[in-house]
């Protein structure tokens, strides 16, 4: 990592702490200097101001959730072990203490009307539609054999993982500690299988 990733790591850290506290609006930008160790120079020569920080926090999200999405159909591997795979890479990024923060901030914001930009809103898109494509890539291998819309089908799947693990740790229903992860990952690898590969 460069001296230049290094710094911009400690002062996204120090931006998720300052609006994780205050939200984006009564955040300091002379907090998130001296949590992050850098003078004020530094931060605004990085970030000229609050919305930048914060838009840097939204792709910071978004990068994470590509990534987890970076695998494509193998009709070499069981769709039930494709699955899994995938499942245990969701339910670790969903349950981090990085995604669940940003999380937080992120709805936070758009719920006082921060709106995402269209970029950010196409990258998000995007994200998706590579569990799409997997889906249609199964079905052309016959492992799926639902006639439901591919885009139908990862909808009700990420449904069932928001529903189960995401949304109950996100707003305090349940502790991340109480929750069997094996558990989550098979009945929604299950669920998936029963309702779409029958």
């Amino acid at each position: 990592m460069t001296r230049k990733e290094e710094k911009t790591a400690q002062i996204i850290q120090a931006a998720t702490e300052e609006f994780l506290k205050k939200g984006l609006d009564a955040a300091s930008m002379h907090n998130i200097a001296e949590t992050a160790k850098v003078s004020k120079r530094t931060l605004y020569k990085y970030f000229p101001g609050k919305d930048e920080l914060y838009n840097a926090l939204v792709d910071e999200l978004l990068d994470r959730v590509h990534d987890m999405y970076q695998f494509s159909y193998s009709p070499d591997i069981s769709t039930k072990q494709q699955l899994e795979i995938i499942v245990n890479n969701k339910i670790d990024l969903t349950t981090s203490e990085f995604f669940l923060n940003m999380s937080r901030i992120v709805i936070g914001e758009m719920l006082k009307s921060r709106m995402l930009s269209e970029d950010q809103l196409a990258r998000m898109n995007n994200s998706e539609t590579l569990f799409v494509e997997w889906i249609d890539e199964a079905k052309k291998n016959n492992k799926i054999s639902s006639e439901m819309d591919s885009k139908f089908i990862a909808d009700q799947f990420h449904s069932i993982m928001k529903g189960q693990i995401f949304f109950p740790i996100l707003f305090g229903f349940v502790d991340l500690k109480t929750i069997d992860k094996k558990e989550v990952r098979d009945m929604t690898v299950n669920f998936f299988m029963n309702s779409f590969c029958g």
